[in-house]
């Protein structure tokens, strides 16, 4: 999917801003550092999962051993535990914050970072 696709299906959500943030290649994507993604994943938070869960059928078995509950083909969201959640905004949406990611890709060592570094 592109840009304007990812935010086609964000503003459909229409999830409350300070309790989700965008992850992953999603996340790259609104900060300008991908043209594609395949999928969209989310961190919400307890309130915004007791509130979906019922609505998108969210049962333990259709979670992941990463702890991802798969919506659908495209979209899967993890809660966050934490009280407050730490965001950037990007075209008006709430973002992990570049430097986290960083962190973690580099302590994984991925080549995805590398790639994305380099250019």
């Amino acid at each position: 999917m592109n840009k304007e696709q990812l935010i086609n299906i964000l503003k459909e959500l229409n999830f409350p801003i300070g309790d989700y943030y965008i992850l992953s290649s999603a996340c790259l994507m609104l900060y300008g550092l991908r043209d594609e993604i395949t999928d969209i994943d989310l961190c919400i938070s307890e309130n915004l999962f007791n509130l979906i869960k019922k609505k998108y059928n969210l049962t333990e078995d259709k979670k992941n051993q990463c702890g991802f509950y798969k919506i659908n083909d495209y979209l899967e969201v993890v809660v966050n535990e934490k009280e407050k959640m730490e965001y950037d905004m990007k075209d008006g949406f709430p973002v992990e914050k570049l430097t986290t990611i960083l962190t973690y890709k580099l302590k994984r060592n991925a080549k995805k970072i590398k790639k994305i570094l380099k250019e």
